[in-house]
């Protein structure tokens, strides 16, 4: 029998704290009309969309980067969907992730089911938790906006579903593109598999393009192996992308994810006309596979390499669990796209869905089979899903439950209210609402004076106060015609109007209406959030002298804001004004001079400033100075500890060679060093 409750993961979590109160502007940069995307080494057959249907910026979205690192929150919500065979559990609150896949035959986790919810700095919006299966459906390029966000639950009764089982339901509206994706998840009475229904819907007048890959963290293993249909893989190499033999690439089988000694992307070219599938298979013949409908076509395997730097990452992202208990986090990613390559945004017709299905479950496979010769293993893994499912049933399953994805029923968990917004715009201009039979809810705060525009032609609520920064943004057209009417009309003289044209500018690259808005913004009315938004013009200029004046100015206009705080001194490191960047931070309350990045740029402001005992004392103080936040890739405190040491090194005439020298573990995120 398949059942589906509401219940609680036994897990400790981060608390999200809200979003940052200013836009995603920071890591703008001027367009460069030359630009063609990324460069390519490839041949002529391979048409890859490179380049295609950029986007700069995560904007309108507010990055989430208020969370610290403990995991005070005792539980968190899920459903689990399970049959006799098959456990599934998912997470509405980080985006519908199916946090851990259980076979009950085997008494075995198919996934890295994580046991505590940290965010670390690799999404979009900042905020990204490792393990499960996470779904990523957007406008650009990376992990999707809503991630460690809450987005829309529904579930159907059998009775409803008109497929004998209860279904799982999730969906967003995206605000870039404006789409909807829909997943539907269901398991059969006697299914060794978890069943997924995709959908994302593009019903505007125009093509938009289209990113989806569904990134699944598997146990790390040095005897598993990641069997796809390919014989080739697109990956970096100098020149740009360019693709590899698969499964041995310089001596090395590549197939095994431990063998890789650094961080590493691998894009495989799968065969056309091919069964799809990716797998995860240990010495046994045991492990993840997943198989999908022709549509899904992409495949991927990313590891983190050998190095002390990639086990710092996985610790860093699990590790100890708030309880006292420590997880080996380690894992890798194989993951499932709708193009060859996360390089690539596909082109999405106007009024169109997408469809397809996607299956996880257990295999059992020949072991020597599957660790002998390549084809061979190919050949086994494609044996044993013929006996689970074949591709002509996937594809029947994909028709024969259309009925079921397009069957309404109430929403149990809301998300954002940005889908509502949306649909009392198209209903102002006489237009169909999104995706009829999905229930988005009401609005909220975030989108009032949105509402008020519609309404009214003026973005002037009449409770303006500028001490509060403003809740919420807009890019795509529709809304930029709305402002502009309204900016040359009622709010000719309201400084918020100019000032959401202005940042909106920004994102989409339009950097001259962006300066002439944000003059108007001023005129109207000086305050800390076009001051920031002016800053930010300047940065994206070149002008780094003007771009820290003013961020300053900003900065002491809301003394109080945390995310300007933040910010002001990102700026002043950008600008590499050390004297004024340790005055700033000098000058900060003690509540804000505790902040972990404020604690990082004191501390580089000093090293810069040869006050090496300052510097020293807050990296090491309590343990090690650790950044919630830091990003993907990033080491800039990797390489404070080494000019600390070296600068130390050489007052006190000690030797100190930094190519052999091996920063702590604390401080270590180097992904592309291996041991």
């Amino acid at each position: 029998m398949t059942t589906l409750t509401k219940s609680t993961l036994d897990i400790r979590a981060a608390v999200m704290n809200g979003t940052s109160s200013l836009p995603l502007l920071y890591d703008i940069n001027r367009p460069n009309p030359d630009s063609e995307g990324p460069s390519s080494v490839l041949g002529d057959d391979d048409g890859l969309w490179l380049g295609y249907s950029g986007v700069t910026s995560a904007f309108p979205y507010k990055t989430q980067d208020n969370y610290t690192h403990d995991v005070p929150r005792e539980g968190v919500d899920c459903y689990v969907l399970e049959n006799d065979h098959i456990r599934a559990t998912f997470v509405p609150e980080a985006g519908g992730k199916l946090w851990s896949l259980y076979d009950k035959d085997a008494g075995r986790e198919l996934l890295m089911a994580n046991h505590v919810y940290r965010p670390a700095y690799l999404a979009l919006r900042n905020a990204w938790a490792s393990g499960g299966v996470e779904w990523n459906c957007g406008a650009i390029i990376g992990h999707h906006p809503y991630t460690c966000s809450q987005i829309f639950t529904a579930t159907l009764t059998a009775e409803q579903s008109g497929i004998g089982v209860p279904v799982l339901r999730f969906y967003s509206f995206e605000r870039i593109r404006a789409v909807t994706h829909q997943m539907d998840f269901f398991i059969p009475e006697d299914a060794t598999f978890l069943h997924c229904r995709m959908r994302v819907v593009n019903d505007s007048q125009r093509e938009t393009g289209m990113y989806w890959w569904s990134n699944i963290a598997v146990p790390s293993n040095e005897k598993a192996r990641n069997v796809v249909p390919a014989d080739g893989a697109y990956t970096p190499i100098e020149g740009g992308v360019g693709i590899v033999p698969i499964p041995v690439r310089n001596g090395i089988d590549v197939t095994y994810p431990t063998n890789n000694p650094i961080a590493i992307d691998y894009f495989y070219k799968t065969y056309q006309n091919h069964r799809y599938y990716t797998s995860h298979i240990d010495e046994f013949g045991y492990g993840l596979v997943q198989t999908s409908t022709s549509r899904l076509k992409g495949r991927k395997l990313f590891v983190w390499g050998r190095g002390q730097g990639g086990a710092k990452w996985q610790e860093f992202l699990s590790g100890d669990d708030g309880r006292g208990n420590y997880m080996d986090g380690r894992y890798c990613e194989i993951q499932c796209g709708l193009a060859h390559s996360q390089y690539e945004v596909l082109p999405m017709p106007p009024k169109t869905a997408w469809e397809w299905m996607e299956y996880y479950g257990p295999a059992h496979t020949d072991p020597a089979k599957i660790h002998g010769e390549w084809h061979g293993a190919q050949a086994e893994v494609e044996r044993y899903l013929d006996t689970v499912i074949t591709s002509e049933a996937m594809e029947k399953e994909l028709i024969d439950t259309k009925p079921m994805a397009l069957t309404a029923v109430p929403a149990t968990l809301y998300g954002e209210g940005w889908a509502a917004l949306e649909n009392l715009r198209r209903r102002a201009k006489g237009m169909v609402s999104l995706c009829p039979h999905l229930d988005f809810g009401t609005m909220g705060a975030d989108q009032a004076m949105w509402q008020n525009l519609i309404e009214t032609g003026s973005l002037n609520m009449g409770d303006d106060d500028d001490t509060v920064a403003p809740l919420s943004y807009q890019r795509r057209p529709e809304w930029l015609n709305l402002l502009k009417k309204a900016a040359k009309g009622p709010d000719k003289y309201y400084w918020k109007t100019h000032y959401m044209l202005a940042c909106a500018y920004m994102a989409n690259g339009e950097i001259e209406d962006a300066e002439e808005e944000l003059d108007a913004s001023c005129a109207c009315h000086t305050n800390a959030w076009n001051t920031y938004a002016r800053a930010e013009l300047f940065r994206i200029k070149g002008n780094m002298q003007a771009a820290s004046q003013t961020i300053l100015a900003a900065a002491n206009m809301a003394k109080d804001d945390n995310s300007l705080c933040k910010m002001t001194a990102r700026m002043l490191a950008r600008s590499e004004m050390w004297t004024v960047l340790y005055r700033f931070t000098d000058s900060l309350s003690d509540e804000q001079k505790a902040l972990p990045r404020i604690r990082f740029y004191r501390a580089l402001a000093a090293e810069k400033l040869n006050l090496l005992d300052v510097a020293e004392e807050l990296l090491l103080a309590n343990g090690g100075l650790e950044i919630p936040d830091i990003q993907e890739g990033e080491i800039s405190i990797t390489n404070l500890w080494f000019d600390i040491e070296e600068k130390k090194a050489k007052r006190d005439g000690k030797p100190f060679d930094r190519s052999t020298a091996r920063p702590p573990k604390v401080f270590d995120f180097r992904m592309f060093v291996s041991d």
